[in-house]
């Protein structure tokens, strides 16, 4: 599998692309749309994770699997995974074929049973919770929300096109279709917004994006190559494939289950006792945190199919390392975004008279550390992953229980309005989640404090020997 520096340098464009939409974007939307439109949309972006949620960790057992597959693995197991034979690298495409039919059956069912449930519980959703202190055109947004309902139906049934392309390594090619993607949402948001259709279309863009990138991803995974050679495989019962991806995906489904109650809730809880406005404000923020999260995983997100490579060839040696410089690069990214973000953010709002505002900089700050704090265990929990283990499930879900039950104990007796969506997730996660995980691949691993400054000491020398080799050309 060939997994390069180019490729991360694409990722870095294709995050930088993402930055865009919102820099170039989320200017005229703070500008041109009202406080509580802002708002909404904040609402509009937590209903397009359930599909996430809805998906029940099925997305992360068949891209996984599809790695191990290209990977030359010729069995595929509920739990752990098979060594791959050094001397038979070759694919097995029946079990290719039998894994695509199954993503194929599974998504579309999904896509149905969501926009079955968004079309019932919309109605009291939006009369009795998020609508009833907003003054604009409401009209207009029961327009926008059903849209956006089938948006994410769509996304839901055509869920598994990247998954195929990144367990196939084509990494670059994906990569470089987000980065179109990304464009044509940046270009018919901008139109539609100076056209004034408002907050529709922000959804008019996101739909457009998600089209673009479905078309391109179906047209590059299915060459020639691969049509005919899946034409002739022979696939197994989908109900077989179920059987091996059900039992792992189910626990990841639960831990998604709480990593929504712990990360995405407190959105749809927040305006029972926050305004629009104050949710607006939290809601940029995040947004602005969540890109300095996408910058500091490139490298690790880029590299990911690698590592289960690794893993399913038993190279411990590159595990480690990989895991060692993936914490590295993850925690510099950090410190110099989130400090760049702390002093710049709120002067770039008011360069462009945003009628939305950042939250107030201690928040910022604190904001940046559980974020950080979970993203880091992220890393750990992803690589845990890797070898077809979940042991999290339980503990995530609890994190979130426990996330839903403070959020509601900080509103209910307590004043400090958005204080409670960070604290509550953040506090939550510092009781078990944030070290537990992190602990158990460093135990694994066996890591040392001095293996960190071994690795970071040849990240630096390959920088300056790359930056010296620039320079004399």
């Amino acid at each position: 599998m060939q997994i390069g520096k180019k490729d991360v340098m694409w990722n870095l464009v294709a995050t930088t692309m993402r930055v865009a939409s919102g820099v170039i974007v989320l200017p005229l939307v703070l500008h041109l749309l009202p406080k509580d439109e802002v708002g909404l949309w904040n609402v509009f972006l937590v209903i397009g994770s359930l599909a996430t949620l809805l998906d029940f960790g099925f997305a992360s057992s068949f891209s996984r699997n599809i790695t191990y597959i290209f990977s030359g693995v010729k069995e595929l197991k509920p739990k752990g995974y098979v060594i791959s034979n050094e001397d038979d690298k070759s694919i097995s495409y029946d079990l290719l074929k039998s894994v695509i039919a199954a993503m194929r059956r599974y998504y579309g069912i999904l896509a149905l049973t969501f926009l079955f449930l968004f079309v019932i519980i919309s109605p009291y959703y939006l009369t009795h919770v998020l609508l009833p202190t907003y003054t604009g055109n409401k009209s207009e947004i029961w327009y926008a929300w059903f849209t956006y309902g089938v948006l994410v139906a769509y996304q839901l049934y055509t869920y598994y096109y990247s998954s195929l392309l990144i367990g196939r390594g084509l990494i670059k090619r994906n990569l470089q279709i987000t980065i179109v993607g990304q464009a044509s949402r940046i270009v018919s948001s901008i139109i539609f917004l100076l056209l004034g259709f408002g907050i529709i279309s922000l959804v008019i863009g996101q739909l457009v994006s998600d089209i673009v990138n479905r078309i391109l991803c179906y047209a590059v995974f299915y060459d020639k190559d691969i049509k005919s050679k899946l034409k002739q495989a022979i696939s197994i019962p989908i109900a077989e494939v179920m059987k091996v991806m059900t039992p792992n995906a189910i626990k990841i489904g639960v831990t998604t289950f709480g990593g929504f109650l712990f990360n995405k809730s407190i959105i749809l809880i927040a305006p029972m006792y926050l305004t629009l406005q104050q949710i607006g404000s939290y809601g940029t923020t995040r947004q602005f945190v969540e890109l300095i999260v996408s910058f500091a995983s490139i490298w690790f997100s880029t590299y990911y199919p690698k590592i289960t490579y690794h893993r399913v060839n038993d190279n411990i040696v590159h595990l480690k390392r990989m895991y060692i410089k993936s914490k590295i690069i993850q925690i510099g990214v950090f410190i110099i975004c989130g400090v760049g973000f702390i002093i710049l953010g709120p002067l770039l709002l008011n360069f462009i008279h945003s009628k939305t505002q950042l939250l107030q900089t201690w928040m910022i700050a604190i904001l940046l550390v559980f974020s950080y704090l979970d993203s880091n265990q992220g890393i750990s929990v992803s690589f845990l992953l890797s070898g077809n283990e979940v042991p999290f499930m339980k503990s995530a879900l609890f994190t979130g229980l426990i996330t839903v039950f403070i959020l509601f104990g900080l509103f209910h007796f307590t004043s400090i309005g958005p204080w409670a969506l960070i604290l509550a997730p953040g506090f939550s996660q510092i009781i078990y989640q944030d070290w537990k995980w992190t602990k158990m691949i460093i135990d694994n691993y066996n890591i040392k404090q001095n293996d960190y400054w071994t690795e970071l000491n040849r990240l630096l020398k390959s920088v300056l020997k790359q930056i010296n080799s620039k320079l004399k050309r």
